[in-house]
Protein backbone atom coordinates (compact mmCIF):
# COMPACT_ATOMS: atom_id res chain seq x y z
CA UNK A 1 0.00 0.00 0.00
CA UNK A 2 2.84 2.37 0.81
CA UNK A 3 4.44 1.75 -2.60
CA UNK A 4 1.08 2.47 -4.28
CA UNK A 5 0.76 5.70 -2.34
CA UNK A 6 4.24 6.83 -3.39
CA UNK A 7 3.50 5.98 -7.01
CA UNK A 8 0.24 7.95 -6.95
CA UNK A 9 1.99 10.90 -5.33
CA UNK A 10 4.68 10.89 -8.03
CA UNK A 11 2.09 10.66 -10.83
CA UNK A 12 0.08 13.49 -9.28
CA UNK A 13 3.22 15.60 -8.90
CA UNK A 14 4.26 15.07 -12.53
CA UNK A 15 0.74 15.88 -13.73
CA UNK A 16 0.70 19.03 -11.64
CA UNK A 17 4.06 20.13 -13.02
CA UNK A 18 2.89 19.45 -16.59
CA UNK A 19 -0.28 21.44 -15.96
CA UNK A 20 1.71 24.34 -14.53
CA UNK A 21 4.13 24.26 -17.47
CA UNK A 22 1.21 24.24 -19.90
CA UNK A 23 -0.33 27.25 -18.19
CA UNK A 24 2.99 29.06 -18.34
CA UNK A 25 3.42 28.36 -22.05
CA UNK A 26 -0.14 29.49 -22.71
CA UNK A 27 0.34 32.70 -20.72
CA UNK A 28 3.45 33.61 -22.71
CA UNK A 29 2.14 32.47 -26.09
CA UNK A 30 -1.21 34.26 -25.73
CA UNK A 31 0.47 37.64 -25.23
CA UNK A 32 -0.16 39.87 -28.21
CA UNK A 33 2.98 40.53 -30.29
CA UNK A 34 4.48 44.04 -29.98
CA UNK A 35 4.11 44.53 -33.74
CA UNK A 36 0.75 43.74 -35.35
CA UNK A 37 1.12 41.07 -38.01
CA UNK A 38 -2.20 41.82 -39.72
CA UNK A 39 -1.46 44.92 -41.81
CA UNK A 40 -4.31 46.50 -43.74
CA UNK A 41 -2.27 48.49 -46.24
CA UNK A 42 0.99 48.44 -48.18
CA UNK A 43 2.45 51.03 -45.81
CA UNK A 44 1.57 48.98 -42.72
CA UNK A 45 2.99 45.82 -44.29
CA UNK A 46 6.25 47.58 -45.09
CA UNK A 47 6.44 48.85 -41.51
CA UNK A 48 5.90 45.35 -40.08
CA UNK A 49 8.71 43.90 -42.20
CA UNK A 50 11.04 46.75 -41.23
CA UNK A 51 10.30 46.44 -37.50
CA UNK A 52 11.03 42.72 -37.66
CA UNK A 53 14.38 43.42 -39.29
CA UNK A 54 13.44 41.56 -42.46
CA UNK A 55 13.48 44.40 -45.00
CA UNK A 56 16.68 43.13 -46.64
CA UNK A 57 15.51 39.51 -46.76
CA UNK A 58 12.04 40.50 -47.99
CA UNK A 59 12.41 43.56 -50.28
CA UNK A 60 9.30 42.89 -52.35
CA UNK A 61 6.26 45.04 -53.09
CA UNK A 62 3.24 44.21 -50.94
CA UNK A 63 -0.19 43.53 -52.40
CA UNK A 64 -3.55 42.50 -50.97
CA UNK A 65 -6.71 40.82 -52.21
CA UNK A 66 -9.96 40.04 -50.39
CA UNK A 67 -10.82 36.32 -50.41
CA UNK A 68 -13.77 34.32 -49.01
CA UNK A 69 -11.90 33.67 -45.74
CA UNK A 70 -10.05 36.93 -45.21
CA UNK A 71 -7.61 39.51 -46.52
CA UNK A 72 -4.71 37.85 -48.33
CA UNK A 73 -1.25 39.37 -48.64
CA UNK A 74 0.83 38.40 -51.67
CA UNK A 75 3.86 39.31 -53.76
CA UNK A 76 3.78 39.53 -57.56
CA UNK A 77 7.19 39.91 -59.22
CA UNK A 78 8.48 39.62 -62.80
CA UNK A 79 6.94 38.83 -66.18
CA UNK A 80 6.51 35.68 -68.23
CA UNK A 81 5.28 32.14 -67.44
CA UNK A 82 3.45 32.13 -64.11
CA UNK A 83 4.87 30.39 -61.05
CA UNK A 84 2.81 30.25 -57.85
CA UNK A 85 4.98 29.59 -54.79
CA UNK A 86 3.10 28.23 -51.77
CA UNK A 87 4.79 28.35 -48.37
CA UNK A 88 4.52 25.50 -45.90
CA UNK A 89 2.67 25.20 -42.62
CA UNK A 90 3.98 27.52 -39.89
CA UNK A 91 5.71 29.64 -42.52
CA UNK A 92 4.92 32.52 -44.91
CA UNK A 93 6.02 33.91 -48.26
CA UNK A 94 9.48 34.72 -46.88
CA UNK A 95 10.04 31.03 -47.61
CA UNK A 96 9.67 31.87 -51.32
CA UNK A 97 12.20 34.73 -51.28
CA UNK A 98 14.87 32.75 -53.14
CA UNK A 99 12.37 31.66 -55.80
CA UNK A 100 11.27 35.29 -56.17
CA UNK A 101 14.84 36.45 -56.60
CA UNK A 102 16.04 33.77 -59.01
CA UNK A 103 12.93 33.11 -61.09
CA UNK A 104 11.38 36.58 -61.49
CA UNK A 105 14.00 37.52 -64.11
CA UNK A 106 12.38 35.10 -66.55
CA UNK A 107 8.98 34.32 -65.00
CA UNK A 108 6.09 35.96 -63.19
CA UNK A 109 6.33 34.71 -59.61
CA UNK A 110 3.46 35.01 -57.14
CA UNK A 111 3.99 34.25 -53.47
CA UNK A 112 0.86 34.59 -51.30
CA UNK A 113 0.53 34.25 -47.55
CA UNK A 114 -2.29 31.80 -46.90
CA UNK A 115 -5.06 33.36 -44.82
CA UNK A 116 -4.09 32.83 -41.18
CA UNK A 117 -0.38 33.05 -42.00
CA UNK A 118 2.26 35.67 -42.69
CA UNK A 119 0.95 39.18 -43.32
CA UNK A 120 -2.52 37.95 -44.26
CA UNK A 121 -5.51 38.30 -41.98
CA UNK A 122 -5.71 35.87 -39.04
CA UNK A 123 -9.47 35.26 -38.62
CA UNK A 124 -10.76 34.44 -35.14
CA UNK A 125 -13.10 31.85 -36.68
CA UNK A 126 -11.35 29.21 -38.79
CA UNK A 127 -12.79 27.20 -41.67
CA UNK A 128 -13.98 23.72 -40.75
CA UNK A 129 -11.82 22.12 -43.46
CA UNK A 130 -8.76 24.30 -44.07
CA UNK A 131 -7.42 22.63 -47.23
CA UNK A 132 -10.45 23.41 -49.46
CA UNK A 133 -10.73 26.83 -47.78
CA UNK A 134 -7.13 27.78 -48.64
CA UNK A 135 -7.64 26.47 -52.18
CA UNK A 136 -10.78 28.61 -52.56
CA UNK A 137 -8.86 31.69 -51.46
CA UNK A 138 -6.10 30.97 -53.97
CA UNK A 139 -8.72 30.36 -56.65
CA UNK A 140 -10.00 33.91 -56.11
CA UNK A 141 -6.44 35.25 -56.44
CA UNK A 142 -5.89 33.34 -59.69
CA UNK A 143 -9.19 34.53 -61.15
CA UNK A 144 -8.82 38.19 -60.12
CA UNK A 145 -5.36 38.33 -61.70
CA UNK A 146 -6.68 36.34 -64.70
CA UNK A 147 -3.79 33.89 -64.59
CA UNK A 148 -3.39 30.96 -66.97
CA UNK A 149 -1.08 27.95 -67.25
CA UNK A 150 0.01 28.41 -63.63
CA UNK A 151 2.78 26.15 -62.38
CA UNK A 152 2.68 25.62 -58.62
CA UNK A 153 5.78 25.26 -56.45
CA UNK A 154 4.74 23.96 -53.04
CA UNK A 155 6.19 22.73 -49.76
CA UNK A 156 5.18 19.24 -48.67
CA UNK A 157 2.68 20.59 -46.14
CA UNK A 158 0.94 22.76 -48.77
CA UNK A 159 0.97 20.25 -51.64
CA UNK A 160 -2.58 19.10 -50.83
CA UNK A 161 -3.74 22.73 -51.15
CA UNK A 162 -2.04 22.97 -54.56
CA UNK A 163 -3.75 19.77 -55.72
CA UNK A 164 -7.14 21.08 -54.59
CA UNK A 165 -6.49 24.40 -56.35
CA UNK A 166 -5.76 22.55 -59.61
CA UNK A 167 -9.04 20.67 -59.18
CA UNK A 168 -10.94 23.95 -58.72
CA UNK A 169 -9.16 25.73 -61.58
CA UNK A 170 -8.34 23.06 -64.21
CA UNK A 171 -8.24 25.63 -67.04
CA UNK A 172 -5.86 27.95 -65.19
CA UNK A 173 -3.63 25.79 -62.98
CA UNK A 174 -1.49 22.82 -63.99
CA UNK A 175 -2.17 19.62 -62.10
CA UNK A 176 1.57 18.95 -61.69
CA UNK A 177 3.21 20.35 -58.56
CA UNK A 178 6.90 21.11 -58.09
CA UNK A 179 7.92 20.26 -54.55
CA UNK A 180 10.47 22.29 -52.62
CA UNK A 181 12.03 21.48 -49.28
CA UNK A 182 10.94 24.05 -46.67
CA UNK A 183 13.57 25.44 -44.30
CA UNK A 184 13.72 23.66 -40.95
CA UNK A 185 10.98 21.15 -41.77
CA UNK A 186 10.07 19.15 -38.65
CA UNK A 187 8.13 15.91 -39.31
CA UNK A 188 8.25 15.13 -35.57
CA UNK A 189 6.43 18.37 -34.73
CA UNK A 190 3.88 17.62 -37.46
CA UNK A 191 3.16 14.24 -35.86
CA UNK A 192 2.91 15.73 -32.37
CA UNK A 193 0.47 18.33 -33.69
CA UNK A 194 -2.14 15.62 -34.20
CA UNK A 195 -2.16 14.64 -30.51
CA UNK A 196 -4.92 16.23 -28.39
CA UNK A 197 -3.66 18.84 -25.90
CA UNK A 198 -0.02 18.12 -26.76
CA UNK A 199 -0.65 19.52 -30.24
CA UNK A 200 -1.93 22.79 -28.81
CA UNK A 201 1.10 23.14 -26.53
CA UNK A 202 3.66 22.24 -29.19
CA UNK A 203 2.15 24.18 -32.10
CA UNK A 204 0.19 27.05 -30.59
CA UNK A 205 2.41 27.45 -27.56
CA UNK A 206 5.92 26.85 -28.89
CA UNK A 207 5.37 27.47 -32.60
CA UNK A 208 7.12 24.17 -33.33
CA UNK A 209 5.93 24.01 -36.95
CA UNK A 210 7.70 27.26 -37.76
CA UNK A 211 11.38 27.19 -38.76
CA UNK A 212 13.13 28.76 -35.79
CA UNK A 213 10.01 28.24 -33.64
CA UNK A 214 7.92 31.15 -32.37
CA UNK A 215 10.84 33.59 -32.08
CA UNK A 216 12.30 32.95 -35.54
CA UNK A 217 11.68 35.06 -38.66
CA UNK A 218 8.93 32.70 -39.75
CA UNK A 219 7.23 32.09 -36.40
CA UNK A 220 7.10 35.75 -35.33
CA UNK A 221 4.62 36.53 -38.10
CA UNK A 222 2.18 34.17 -36.39
CA UNK A 223 2.78 36.04 -33.19
CA UNK A 224 0.48 34.51 -30.58
CA UNK A 225 -1.36 31.40 -29.41
CA UNK A 226 -4.53 32.40 -31.28
CA UNK A 227 -2.73 33.31 -34.50
CA UNK A 228 -1.03 29.91 -34.60
CA UNK A 229 -4.40 28.13 -34.54
CA UNK A 230 -4.26 28.12 -38.36
CA UNK A 231 -1.07 26.06 -38.25
CA UNK A 232 -2.62 23.52 -35.90
CA UNK A 233 -5.77 23.24 -38.01
CA UNK A 234 -3.80 22.66 -41.22
CA UNK A 235 -1.52 20.09 -39.55
CA UNK A 236 -4.54 18.12 -38.35
CA UNK A 237 -6.22 18.26 -41.76
CA UNK A 238 -3.31 16.71 -43.67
Amino acid sequence: MRALGVTLAVVFGVALLAYAAGLGIYAVASTKPPVSTQPRSVEEARLVVERMGLAEAYPFEHRFVLTPHGRMHFVDEGQGPVLLCLHGNGSWSLECAEVLRTKSAESRVLAPDLVGFGLSEKPASLAYDPIPAHAQDLSVLVEILDLHDVQVIASASSASIAIELARLEPERVRSSVIHQDPPGDSPVAARLARAPVLGEVVVQGLGALSPGYARGPFGRVQGSWDERASSLALARAE
